[in-house]
């Protein structure tokens, strides 16, 4: 773990009460399971001052934290008072003055900007995907039944969303490995050294695939981005290259993360890995469970007033996070929020975040999510770790696995 500094300390505002500090590195969790260590050093309600920040970048500017689903929510509804702007930090880091919208952008631009992608996500058109991806799945796994182990990250979770969403995106396969390597570095996962320079790399690459486009359009999604900017005529080509660089970042990390956890989970229990197996109609049910209790991204906004929430008094410039992982977990909205269970019924989790930036592409991650295990319980026997395995994990904006070996 990673203790404040006497320096650090000096870093905290004063507005800031001693007693909401966050004496630990909240982000990176040293031998406990991220999500555990976060809930453990932050509570579980109210508002917490963290000296340190999930964004890599910005990893020595102090944050608030909203710990609680009713402080998150209030947060995240009242696009008035917290902004999304900069959010990212991708902008400032290059040197340019970039929206990576919709998430970064705010009303009005916000809904201008979703619905130029809105259509490509919506449930009718998502589902007409679902034979595509089950085929994918199974090719996959065909391979994969041939061993009596697989690394799974590796094997399955990186390849099945990952080559769904360069099909809808219009970007060719072959190129998914730098997509990767760039990806790793771009979430802060080697390290802060090559951010500025990594980003930029996946800006130029999509800014010629844009302009590709623009010459020759296709039936992809990144050309709707482009006919829909300048449809728009507003700044289509810098609208165009930061719809583009949210949906690359997005596209290949949100599926394979939460695969990793929810693979991890059904391996370490078997019960709950044999009722899907027996009962498959409970499998949706229990993907929603797992994206509670295994919630794994942070949002950000910016306070461009001071305003008090929930009794915490937070000053214009302030900047406060949403790890959804809290959120999720919050014991004043879920009976033994750290146990999964596959029979809670309706649920307000918010891995997929809240308000008017909820993610576009919840639809089509569930239907991955659903559509993998599915097929999984299917067609491969019980799997489970090795004993004595311990996964490695990474913290910071989206907390997720780097491997995960499986046996059966």
């Amino acid at each position: 773990m990673s203790r404040m500094t006497p320096n650090i300390l000096d870093k905290v505002p004063a507005h800031v009460p001693p007693s909401l500090v966050v004496k630990e590195n909240p982000w990176h969790s040293g031998t406990a399971p991220p999500h555990d260590w976060l809930r453990q050093v932050a509570g579980d309600s109210g508002f917490r001052y963290s000296p340190y920040n999930p964004l890599p970048q910005d990893h020595d500017d102090g944050c608030w934290i909203a710990v609680g689903a009713k402080e998150m929510r209030a947060v995240l509804i009242d696009n008035r008072n917290f902004i999304s702007k900069g959010s990212t930090g991708v902008g400032k880091l290059i040197g340019e003055d970039l929206v990576l919208a919709p998430l970064e952008s705010d009303a009005p631009d916000h809904q201008r900007l979703r619905s130029v992608v809105q259509p490509f996500f919506q449930p009718k058109v998502v589902k007409a995907r679902q034979e595509r991806i089950r085929a994918l799945a199974m090719e996959l796994i065909g391979e994969i039944s041939r061993h009596d182990r697989c690394e799974f990250i590796r094997e399955f979770a990186i390849k099945l969303p990952t080559q769904i969403f360069l099909e809808i995106m219009g970007l060719p396969v072959a190129d998914l490995p730098q997509f990767l390597e760039w990806e790793d570095t771009a979430m802060g996962r080697n390290g802060p050294d090559d951010l500025a320079e990594t980003w930029t790399k996946i800006r130029t690459y999509l800014d010629e695939a844009i302009e590709m486009r623009r010459q020759t359009p296709r039936d992809d999604l990144l050309s709707e981005v482009v006919r829909g900017t300048e449809a728009m005529g507003r700044a289509p080509k810098a609208e165009a290259l930061g719809m583009a660089m949210i949906l690359f970042a997005a596209g290949l990390d949100t599926v394979v993360t939460a695969l990793g956890w929810h693979f991890k989970h059904l391996a370490e229990h078997p019960d709950d890995q044999e009722r899907l197996r027996r009962d498959p109609a409970l499998i949706p049910a229990a993907v929603d469970e797992m994206l509670r209790a295994f919630s794994f991204t942070t949002l950000t906004r910016t306070a461009v007033r001071d305003i008090d929430v929930c009794g915490v008094s937070i000053k214009a410039g302030d900047r406060v996070v949403c790890p959804s992982t809290l959120g999720s977990r919050d014991s004043h909205d879920y009976i033994n929020p750290d146990r999964v269970d596959f029979d809670r019924g309706s649920l307000r989790h918010l891995a997929f975040g809240f308000g008017q930036h909820i993610c576009i592409g919840m639809h089509l991650a569930r239907l991955e999510l659903v559509t993998a295990i599915e097929c999984w319980l299917a067609t491969m026997p019980q799997f489970r770790m090795p004993d004595g395995y311990q996964p490695p994990w990474h913290g910071g904006i989206s907390f997720g696995l780097d491997a995960l070996e499986l046996q059966w």
